[in-house]
């Protein structure tokens, strides 16, 4: 019987060594896999923006990865809204104006709260950041938003890349 046990025991602590064996890490292991660098994006917004139904707007987003400005991007579209929803502008492909740097151009109409959303894509890594501003003045809506008191109108447009 002991002798059984010790034989049942010794066959076990092979199999489990063997089994482990299966499981070391490969000395490349670490090149077998992709590493994804974040993205981040800097809006360029311009200050003191009045309503104007016929001159346009530059808003420019640089897409930056490892702290310089990203070379190889998949796309930049971007899609700008006002906060009650009374102005949209849907989501569209921005021009790039040197490597890293994209910019779009559009009127904005009315007085009030506004976002710009950017949907950039770089190596795989995607990032979708919202930056709100402030065309002439707020109304009294615009302020319950900022206040956290009304829900924006929205932006997204649903579509996915």
């Amino acid at each position: 019987m002991r002798k059984s046990i010790q034989l049942l025991l010794i066959g076990g602590l092979l199999v489990t060594t063997t089994s482990l064996a299966g499981c070391a890490v490969d000395s490349d292991a670490a090149e077998q896999y992709t590493v994804v660098h974040p993205l981040s994006i800097k809006f360029t917004i311009p200050k003191d923006l009045q309503p104007d139904a016929k001159k346009k707007q530059t808003f420019e987003a640089t897409v930056w990865r490892e702290a310089k400005p990203a070379q190889k991007v998949d796309y930049v579209h971007f899609e700008i809204w006002k906060a009650d929803g009374t102005v949209r502008y849907s989501m569209e492909p921005a021009e790039e104006t040197k490597p890293g740097v994209y910019t779009i151009a559009k009127t904005l109409p009315k007085s009030g709260l506004y976002y710009v959303k950017a949907h950039a894509s770089s190596e795989g890594a995607m990032i979708m950041p919202t930056r709100q501003f402030i065309v002439g003045k707020l109304s009294a809506q615009d302020l319950k938003i900022l206040q956290g008191g009304a829900k924006p109108a929205g932006g997204s447009s649903g579509h996915h890349h």
